[in-house]
């Protein structure tokens, strides 16, 4: 029995500095202010925590959990210190040749980014959610896929919200043709309903949201790889305030320039809530990265992101205007592996954003840090189907 369990345990250790720790324009203006009336905007903080990581194979069943916690501390804003856990587990599954799928439950707490909320006080976000996905092959060519989630966010922000949360519950149904190998195409359906919880949502409390799209893969060639839905969005509220409608999707090529290389290119349009403002946000996104794999032990991430968001009615200049953001974030990334039970990885990046009709949304940031961890390993996890 024991011989289908495979784990990974690791003690992990981090150590970071942020040159614009509270994602604040330089210099100051008037009526934002640093803590305690410091002087300089970037601080470092050590973190350390623990990983397990398990998979347990019966049959063509496969049982899976992760749970990670860290302890962060930082060395001059102690007022932030804080701990965050991740918690993961689930079961994919299949019955006989026409039936598969996967059930997932995480919940998680983590620290909300200081760019995606106003002032400098700590703000901790736990999420709760549950995934259900069934596929069946129900003719030689033919595939159907239905998929369920429910979500629960709670982020309180006191003095103002400290009650507030969001809800949501989405379906989403899809037929596929897979008669030609390494090649699929078909139609989704979706809907969700979401719902803010809280003093400062009163205005907004409720949305649902409709999409239509297509969706296709290719993985023809062995060096190319391409999968895309694109399709029709519409979100609407009573109130009004949540309402948007457009075109989304997201399109996918990834390419082997080498043995050792591969580069990757998304482009996504997405419509989300934005918990802060009890609002919605449009992100159109652009990523690039690059994969090289110098040796065996050595491997190099190259990225660039630039996010163009939307933020309806939300800005402050003047109140209840349309606010844009354009978000870059360049980043390099290090992961060298010495002996089986040493990583280290080494990472750097540049943050910027540029903000319309959002008084002191303008700032840029660097983070230099580093991540070791000491870890042990029986037998190999498989790869988990995404969800």
């Amino acid at each position: 029995m024991l011989a289908q369990l495979a784990l990974t345990t690791a003690a992990i250790t981090q150590y970071e500095y942020n040159s614009n720790l509270f994602a604040l324009p330089k210099p100051l203006l008037p009526g934002f202010s640093l803590p305690g009336g410091s002087s300089s905007y970037g601080d470092s903080f050590v973190a350390y925590g623990g990983k397990v990581d398990a998979s347990y194979l019966w049959s063509e069943q496969q049982f899976f959990a992760t749970v990670q916690g860290n302890e962060v501390d930082f060395d001059r804003f102690t007022q932030i210190d804080h701990s965050d856990y991740a918690l993961d587990g689930g079961w994919d599954w299949k019955l006989g040749r026409l039936w598969d799928g996967i059930l997932d439950v995480t919940r998680t707490r983590t620290m909300v980014a200081f760019y995606n909320v106003v002032g400098t006080n700590l703000v901790m976000q736990t999420e709760q959610r549950e995934t259900g996905r069934a596929s069946l092959q129900f003719t030689p060519d033919w595939r159907a896929e239905f998929t369920g989630v429910t979500r629960e966010v709670d982020q309180p922000e006191p003095p103002a919200a400290p009650d507030l949360s969001l809800c949501e519950s989405s379906g989403q149904a899809a037929i596929k043709y897979v008669g030609t190998a390494g090649v699929t195409s078909g139609l989704t359906v979706s809907y969700l309903d979401g719902n803010f919880a809280g003093a400062s949502a009163l205005l907004a409390p409720s949305y649902t949201q409709t999409s239509v799209g297509l969706t296709a893969t290719d993985e023809v060639t062995g060096l190319s790889t391409f999968r895309g839905q694109i399709g029709y969005t519409r979100r609407s509220s009573e109130s009004g305030i949540n309402n948007l409608s457009g075109l989304t999707g997201e399109l996918d090529y990834k390419r082997t320039l080498t043995g050792k290389t591969t580069a990757e290119l998304d482009l996504t349009r997405q419509f989300s809530a934005y918990l802060t403002n009890t609002g919605s946000v449009v992100d159109s996104v652009a990523a690039l990265t690059v994969n090289w794999q110098a040796t065996s032990k050595i491997g190099v991430v190259v990225g660039y992101n630039f996010d163009y968001r939307q933020l309806p009615e939300q800005g402050d200049a003047p109140l209840g205007s349309e606010r844009t953001d354009r978000l870059n974030f360049a980043s390099l990334a290090m992961t060298y592996v010495p002996v089986p039970w040493l990583m280290l990885q080494p990472y750097a990046h540049y943050q910027e954003r540029s903000s319309r009709n959002f008084i002191g949304g303008d700032f840029n940031s660097s983070v230099v840090g580093l991540q070791f961890a000491l870890q042990w390993q029986r037998g190999v996890i498989p790869l988990r189907n995404p969800l």
